[in-house]
């Protein structure tokens, strides 16, 4: 093992920078744990260049140092947590994996029906934990009550990164002091990107778990208000199958569910919209507080 060491440290740094450019930020960060002969090379712009996207957006004044002292710090800083845009409605980080960007779209950058009318949706504070957990945004809107439940978001396809698959995930909580109408009818939630479209249907009011025994099971939770349609008392409903897309409970308290998945080829496909709507069930849907949506690179 000696003389491989010292083999290795023969090298010199820009062919070991050159061949560790070749993996990923997790490969180079193990590299220059394990072997003194790595550390320079693992460490250095060189390799480091290649893990940072070609292009980065503008972020709003203060995100970002002025003068970071290398790439790695840049994209340790970027991979960390997000960064303002300067718009300050919408957030970036990359992927620790792979160095890709992605994206949250704050509430306030959705178009949400009726969500400047106070009488169907508020505007909310978010609590100082919440706000230092999630790292951006200070405000959730909150779901008073409507009929007609339509949440649209939309990013250009050229701000993310090439050749990279993505999800999108829609970030929520179920209000504390009662929620009803989220379970069923069931949400349907879709993406549209070049042309092409994919949907599916979810239901809010729940959520998987894995169990002791490792298999994941669903969970629903019972509305804390009565059920009522503009046809009078619900209806049963329909059984939860296999393919309805449940929540999952995040680390930092929200709850969020993927909304579907794409490809981002040359980034030249034009927008992609995401939605998530529930307009055919004529029932009065309350106490969804809604976060934002996040744009993530799909492992």
């Amino acid at each position: 093992m000696e003389t491989d060491a010292c083999e290795i440290e023969r090298l010199p740094d820009e062919l070991l920078a050159a061949v560790i450019s070749l993996t990923t930020p997790p490969d180079a960060c193990r590299a220059a744990a394990v072997s003194r002969a790595f550390l320079a090379a693992a460490d250095s712009d060189a390799v480091w260049s290649r893990f940072l996207p070609r292009v980065l957006p503008s972020f709003a004044q203060g995100e970002l140092p002025c003068a970071p002292p290398s790439k790695k710090a840049l994209f340790r800083r970027l991979s960390d947590e997000p960064a303002l845009l300067p718009c300050k409605l919408v957030s970036m980080r990359l992927d620790r994996a792979t160095g890709a960007k992605c994206y949250t779209l704050s509430a306030r950058a959705l178009h949400i029906s009726w969500g400047d009318n106070p009488n169907y949706w508020v505007w909310i504070n978010l609590g100082c934990d919440e706000i230092k957990t999630n790292k951006s945004f200070k405000e959730a809107a909150k779901l008073r009550g409507v009929w007609w439940l339509e949440i649209r978001g939309k990013i250009h396809s050229m701000l993310l990164s090439q050749n990279s698959a993505y999800a999108a995930y829609m970030v929520f909580k179920l209000a504390d002091d009662g929620f009803s109408q989220l379970d069923f009818p069931f949400q349907e939630a879709s993406i549209s990107v070049g042309g092409s479209e994919s949907t599916r249907q979810t239901c809010l009011q729940g959520y998987m778990k894995v169990g002791d025994n490792g298999v994941p099971r669903k969970h629903l939770l019972v509305s804390r208000t009565r059920h009522f349609t503009l046809l009078g008392p619900r209806l049963d409903a329909e059984p939860l199958t296999n393919d309805i897309v449940l929540p999952r409970k995040r680390a930092d308290g929200w709850m969020e569910v993927e909304l579907g998945e794409f490809y981002n080829e040359e980034g030249d496909d034009g927008e992609v919209s995401v939605s998530l709507m529930e307009t055919k069930g004529g029932v009065w849907k309350d106490g969804l507080v809604l976060w934002g949506i996040e744009i993530r690179a799909k492992q």
